[in-house]
């Protein structure tokens, strides 16, 4: 009978150490806007699965969910069911602040790095991210391209120029641009947008649409000059020819090649070539500007940012898992990943930015300006760059259709 009650106690013991354990135990959702197979989004997920060892209680729910993220998340945000934790691709105060924990009070807040924390302040002056990078988005080139065309990427700084280059490196045989464009890569399109519609709109100071884009009154005839560049380089060859067909990842693999010469991204676009020729010779130039009457500018904005769901079950152990993030080994494999520096700043804090240190020095001194869809188009226009682009590539799109369905877009979204 003693031996009896003994295995009882030790079953029932065993029992409530198990319930316990389950009681506590914590699945947190963690989304990012990233292809399950970027490197970014291996590279989270691998900081979940660390937090989660030295965390027993704690699990992850991680999923990247690539061109399908922002269908996803409005989707989510309309029935406020959201991950706990989730990365924002540049709308952390237009789109998603009021879904999200203002971070202001967080150990690391004061860390911001400063050329950063403009671009995620709100205008009370609360932060809703852990911003992991610090995103300055130029042309990115193959250097070994535009030495074998002759092309110096510093001596261009209009459009006519840029041009020029493509012009001299199509003669020897390389692809100009490689710009995706696959309906389910559509954001490579919209990326050209971004890059070139600032020069012609935004960035000349004598001369420029930014109130007008912003209270409603733009006249969408201006969008005209934007669109027709992006045809002028389909007509002229300066495009990969599937350029219909063409993924992410073929710019990546194309960059590293040796195939191509200039891809409108971010320096992550380098850290995806160095996937498959770490020794190949990368850089970055400013973007051109429209008219010899302004200057090349760059695009600065977020790029790997963190947010924590307001109405998370798991707010405490969310804003645990930011500050595991926020420490100086883990900001910094996200910045080396992404080529970008560190969103925080301060002793311990330093991507490894090897041969990009020199292209980072020669634009510390150019103009910047937010992403252009962020700061000057409703919420919802994205896709609208992105789907008109695709159309005129496709030629199941006039240019005056494309002009127009911008137009309609816009003032529809305005009018939510």
């Amino acid at each position: 009978m003693k031996r009896f009650l003994g295995f009882l106690a030790v079953v029932m013991l065993s029992t409530l150490v198990v319930a316990t354990l389950s009681a506590q135990s914590k699945t947190l959702t963690f989304s990012v806007n990233w292809l399950p197979n970027d490197e970014i989004s291996k590279t989270f997920q691998g900081m979940a699965a660390a937090y989660s060892s030295q965390n027993p209680g704690v699990k992850f729910e991680f999923s990247a969910l690539g061109s399908q993220y922002e269908a996803i998340m409005k989707t989510k945000m309309a029935a406020n069911d959201l991950p706990d934790v989730f990365t924002t691709h540049g709308w952390s105060v237009i789109r998603y602040s009021e879904y999200l924990t203002p971070l202001n009070e967080q150990p690391w807040f004061s860390k911001i790095n400063p050329a950063i924390k403009p671009v995620i302040t709100n205008k009370s002056g609360q932060v809703f991210v852990l911003p992991m990078d610090t995103e300055v988005a130029c042309v990115v080139f193959n250097n070994d391209v535009l030495d074998k065309a002759k092309v110096d990427p510093f001596k261009i700084k209009t459009w006519d120029d840029f041009m020029a280059a493509c012009e001299a490196v199509k003669k020897i045989g390389k692809i100009p641009v490689h710009i995706g464009g696959n309906p389910k890569d559509d954001w490579t399109v919209g990326n050209f947008y971004d890059w070139v519609a600032p020069s012609f709109l935004i960035t000349n100071d004598k001369d420029n649409s930014r109130e007008a884009l912003v209270d409603g009154s733009f006249d969408w005839q201006k969008w005209g000059p934007v669109a027709s560049l992006l045809v002028a380089f389909r007509d002229k060859g300066y495009l990969n020819p599937d350029y219909t067909q063409g993924t992410w990842e073929d710019v990546g693999k194309q960059m590293a090649s040796g195939d191509v010469a200039f891809g409108f991204f971010g320096s992550y676009l380098i850290g995806e070539a160095k996937k498959y020729n770490p020794k190949g010779h990368y850089g970055f130039m400013p973007v051109p500007a429209a008219s010899s009457s302004d200057s090349p500018t760059v695009i600065t904005g977020e790029r790997a940012a963190v947010g924590v769901w307001k109405d998370s079950q798991n707010k405490a152990e969310t804003l645990k898992f930011l500050a595991f993030l926020a420490r100086p080994e883990n900001v910094n494999k996200v910045a080396t990943v992404n080529a970008n520096p560190t969103g925080l700043v301060g002793a311990g804090y330093q991507s490894k930015l090897g041969d990009l240190t020199p292209y980072y020095e020669k634009v510390a001194g150019v103009r910047g300006f937010p992403y252009f869809d962020r700061a000057y188009l409703p919420s919802g226009m994205w896709d609208s760059m992105c789907k008109t682009g695709t159309g005129l590539l496709a030629n199941s799109m006039t240019l005056d259709q494309a002009v127009a369905k911008m137009k309609s877009d816009y003032l529809g979204l305005r009018n939510q």
